[in-house]
């Protein structure tokens, strides 16, 4: 039996446990002010330990296989003092349980059938998803779409075989196995439909990059001020005296379901100060890794609005026009806007989200796959296109069956069929506790 805290060790109104594992039902019945015998119900009960009431919870038995990991489980809906969270754990260890390794329970679940491979790791994905395009993407692969797409070329692929393996095993009888299955029309046909699952997938390894904005400009243009206004936090040191950001400094902000990593930078201008040269030196280099700049300018500094677009180059950029609450907007920028009084950073924090999903529509993604599942699609693939030249020689067909096998042991590693003895333990620990 296994228990873990599903919900962040920190003060809150609720803390939720898990706990799974035969038994687990007695165990937990053990420490309730009345016993439950009914299943898939909330029941309100006292937890009580050593005559003491620890706390009144929601308490929720699962009888397998109707339960996330497909064993007996129990969930119990607690008050979140740390306390409390501190009593229930150590009364789970009491009870006899151990607490779970990371991705212990999706771990159980994928053993006893009640997730796929693909869908267990799609559970991690979801959890760690950066932005709306990737929990969709993850929940879609959690539905068991992709699983399902795979697990039907497999089918296929079994199919193939029979015809290709009844070519070699009976050659001397007077009928031509290859022919009359539609072999080389149906390894096309093959090879077509995987192409077009992983030219509609994500690879999650290429969303793990945030998009970074750059605040770039002259020094003392409010550039820190009007990083400080789009957290909606100071984060930034802001003083009159020009050259006081030194360093990069960012930040994360989630706007409109689209996670943004902002980025203060060093005024650029010609000085004597050694550590203020090394920070500008980082500005520069930033704008090769930063995915939008602001040009952040004032009216003191709207004369060198051409240097600053050249550095730029081919970047998305957007012209900012700063300080209008002490002097006119600007025509011919991208963006009027008063870090002081926050005129114009609606509108601002609009044209970022705009320039950031630029391109990023240009195909409608429908499935999330990690670099392993790539790997297999892609080995798959190839050994799908040298069968089918084989077949279309009408030579080496012994081989083009084993290049069957190997595309079918491709599928069967994605699905979690067959897989290498280390496969496992690489993908659930990367999960969270408690799932």
């Amino acid at each position: 039996m296994i228990f873990a805290l599903a919900t962040p060790v920190a003060q809150s109104a609720l803390a939720i446990f898990r706990a799974t594992g035969a038994g687990c039902l007695n165990s937990f019945n053990q420490v309730l002010n009345q016993p439950i015998n009914a299943f898939g119900r909330m029941f309100l009960r006292d937890i009580v330990w050593e005559g003491e009431i620890v706390d009144r919870c929601s308490v929720v038995f699962y009888q397998n296989p109707k339960s996330f990991t497909g064993e007996d489980s129990v969930e119990i809906f607690c008050h979140g003092g740390l306390p409390v969270i501190r009593q229930i754990a150590t009364l789970f260890l009491h009870l006899g349980f151990e607490e779970a390794a990371p991705g212990e329970f999706s771990k159980r679940a994928y053993e006893n059938g009640k997730l796929s491979l693909n869908e267990a790791e799609a559970i991690a994905d979801l959890i760690h998803s950066e932005d709306g395009e990737r929990a969709r993407l993850s929940s879609a692969a959690l539905s068991g779409r992709l699983s399902e797409m795979i697990s039907l070329l497999g089918d296929d692929v079994d199919s193939l075989r029979v015809f290709v393996e009844g070519s070699i095993d009976f050659s001397d009888e007077d009928y031509d196995f290859i022919k009359e299955g539609g072999v080389e029309q149906r390894l096309g046909d093959l090879s077509f439909r995987l192409q077009e699952i992983i030219d509609s997938s994500l690879v999650s390894s290429d969303r793990l990059n945030k998009n970074r904005v750059l605040f770039f400009g002259p020094p003392n243009t409010g550039k820190s001020s009007l990083f400080n206004r789009l957290l909606g936090f100071d984060r930034a040191l802001v003083s009159s005296v020009p050259g006081t950001t030194r360093d990069l400094i960012d930040s994360e902000m989630f706007y409109n379901s689209v996670n943004l990593e902002l980025v203060d930078s060093a005024g650029v201008r010609e000085t004597d100060d050694f550590i203020e040269a090394q920070g500008i030196a980082l500005s520069n280099s930033e704008l090769k890794a930063t995915d939008v700049v602001l040009i952040v300018l004032d009216e003191a500094t709207e004369h060198l609005a051409p240097k600053f677009l050249v550095a730029v180059g081919e970047k998305k950029h957007l012209l900012v026009f700063n300080k209008v609450d002490q002097s006119t907007a600007l025509t011919g920028v991208d963006c009027s806007v008063s870090a002081k009084t926050g005129d114009g950073v609606q509108n601002l924090k609009d044209l970022i989200l705009a320039l950031v999903k630029q391109g990023s529509q240009e195909s409608k993604k429908t499935h999330l796959i990690r670099d392993r599942h790539l790997i297999l699609f892609q080995s798959a693939l190839a050994l799908l296109e040298d069968c089918g030249k084989k077949i279309g020689g009408e030579k080496d067909i012994d081989v083009a069956a084993e290049d069957l096998r190997l595309v079918r042991s491709c599928f069967d590693e994605f699905l979690g069929v067959k897989y290498p003895d280390a496969l496992l333990g690489d993908i659930f620990k990367d999960f969270c506790i408690g799932k």
